[in-house]
């Protein structure tokens, strides 16, 4: 039976940049577990798992628009110096986390250090990256761990806001990922 929007399934995946560096693995783990177009996962992921039969192995290019999108100039931003904690090593490539205003938590990389500011890039590290995976379908009909139990209102599946927020947005659907359209 092929998996079609709304199953619950588990995969295997390796994910590679397109130099061939890996990225993330679910090799040697348990399987991950997600509900089709749910937005629990990047769109093209989503997208390249309908179809699949279980057993299927099936090895896809993700352009960074059907992953985590461009690098956007606006997730790019400067903070005084004195909001980092006492004691902070301040050094550039050094990550550190924000919360947005939903309660989500935001990795910051700092990309320079100047004299009384630090500039951060809220970009997701893997933002203007083309993907490269390959997929597994283990199971269809399957439990989801709690954690995969948020709303399905976001377009690029990050984020854990309420659906009325997203709907509520024109530009952005609200939940810090910068994303711009709605499902």
């Amino acid at each position: 039976m092929a998996v079609k929007t709304g199953d619950r399934i588990a995969v295997h995946y390796t994910g590679w940049l397109e130099n061939g560096e890996k990225f993330d693995s679910s090799a040697g783990q348990d399987t991950f577990k997600f509900e089709v177009g749910a937005g629990m996962v990047i769109r093209g992921f989503d997208e390249a798992v309908v179809g699949m039969e279980i057993g299927e192995k099936k090895k896809v290019t993700l352009s960074p628009e059907e992953a985590y999108g461009p690098k956007s100039d606006r997730n790019i931003f400067d903070v005084d110096k004195n909001m980092f904690p006492e004691g902070a090593q301040i050094v550039k490539g050094a990550v550190f986390e924000m919360h947005s205003g939903h309660g989500e938590i935001i990795p910051v990389t700092i990309i320079d250090v100047r004299e009384k500011e630090v500039i951060l890039d809220a970009n997701h590290p893997l933002a203007g990256q083309t993907l490269i995976f390959e997929i597994e379908l283990i199971e269809t009909g399957v439990e989801l761990p709690e954690y995969a139990h948020h709303h399905d209102g976001c377009c690029c599946g990050e984020g854990d806001c309420e659906e009325e927020e997203c709907e509520e947005e024109e530009e952005n659907c609200g939940c810090g990922c910068g994303c711009n359209s709605k499902k």
